[in-house]
């Protein structure tokens, strides 16, 4: 794979070609947006594209004071990289044969680093950063660029975040560093006032049906919009053949909250953040519902008996309390807490807000 297999993310794709056409590649670049829209792929891929053997470099002329609708980010003062990138390059690419490629296809190149969390805690140490750093301090060995991707860089913990900053402060010459992160406001703002952020977004839900009907033959219209739908945009997400039996299971546990709690009612399968990602959007059915009496207007149109049933006794405003209530559970959930403690809380929520389980039961028969 490379640059220009990526789906969906044509502007974050320039502006990376236009940056190695001008030979103005910022020392730190952010990338931001939604899980599964494709940052990691695209960062693997920007390093196969700097590094490569074969890269072919062919730059148009382009006025950097006349940037189109949406380049605007590059003046911005968060931006400590090297100058504007050129942009309109649609030739830079790697090959995706040669031996570079390969290696940094296969996460064994010498001058390609790829971190992330680590460990029961799910965090970026302070120890790896340092390693990291040493890594950096060395001219490349193969390559052009000495290259660290740093994925969930939000979960760096207080002494990561304060070690790499000084890298930033006092990056390491020809190294280059891209943090990946969906929750940008996590990060220290000191990280990301010193990078070039390059923001990601979702796919339409039409480009995301043809990518699906293409991808995935026996599906019929019905199912793919479905996906898509599901999916909010991110290609990774609709990618994934399980994605309905995921929906389908952590449903099933959400509504066996609405009786009991019991540890054994979470599967592995489903993390807690997932299973909180899910109930956004349950809840979000149910409230439309609620609001306008329209089917048509779900999401989860296949649940729709499901919906109505539990909606039934809830008032809108109860709906709306939960889903806030449950949207700061999941912020929170980044601070380690007793999963056991959290779904029992959670189910306690969930019944105040949605209505005695005797009364949905008796609706369901």
């Amino acid at each position: 794979m490379a640059l220009k297999d990526i789906i969906g993310q044509e502007n974050a794709i320039k502006i990376l070609q236009g940056c190695i056409a001008k030979n103005r590649i910022p020392h730190a670049l952010f990338f931001a947006g939604d899980e599964g829209i494709g940052k990691r792929l695209t960062a693997i891929n920007f390093a196969k594209t700097l590094n490569c053997k074969n890269t072919e470099h062919r730059t148009q002329n382009t006025d950097n004071n006349n940037l189109p609708l949406g380049f605007e980010a590059l003046r911005s003062e968060d931006s400590l990289g090297s100058g504007l990138c050129a942009l309109g390059s649609d030739v830079i690419d790697s090959c995706d044969q040669c031996p570079s490629c390969t290696k940094i296809d296969k996460g064994n190149h010498p001058d390609v680093f790829v971190i992330g969390p680590e460990g029961d805690g799910g965090q970026i140490k302070v120890s790896v950063i340092r390693e990291l750093e040493e890594a950096l301090s060395y001219k490349p060995f193969e390559g052009t660029y000495k290259i660290a991707v740093i994925d969930n860089a939000e979960k760096m913990n207080q002494e990561a975040s304060n070690a790499f900053l000084s890298t930033l402060e006092a990056p390491p010459s020809q190294s280059i560093l891209v943090l990946i992160s969906s929750r940008p406001d996590m990060l220290l703002g000191t990280i990301r006032s010193r990078c070039q952020r390059i923001n990601f977004t979702p796919l339409p839900i039409d480009a995301m049906t043809n990518l699906l009907q293409e991808n995935f033959k026996k599906l019929n219209h019905e199912q793919t919009l479905l996906i898509s739908t599901l999916s909010g945009g991110r290609a990774g997400y609709a990618l994934n053949e399980e994605l309905i039996t995921q929906r389908d299971m952590s449903f099933n546990i959400l509504k066996l909250m609405l009786n009991r709690f019991e540890e054994e009612l979470r599967d592995d399968s489903v993390s807690m953040e997932e299973l909180f990602d899910w109930a956004q959007l349950w809840l979000r059915d149910m409230s439309v519902y609620k609001a306008t009496g329209r089917a048509d207007l779900l999401i989860n149109r296949d649940l729709e008996s499901d919906i109505k049933a539990i909606a039934c006794d809830a008032t809108l405003k109860d709906i709306l309390k939960l889903a806030r209530e449950l949207y700061n559970i999941k912020i929170n959930l980044n601070f380690n807490l007793n999963e056991k403690l959290t779904l029992n809380y959670t189910s306690l929520l969930m019944r105040k807000r949605l209505g005695k389980p005797e009364q949905i039961n008796a609706r369901r028969q």
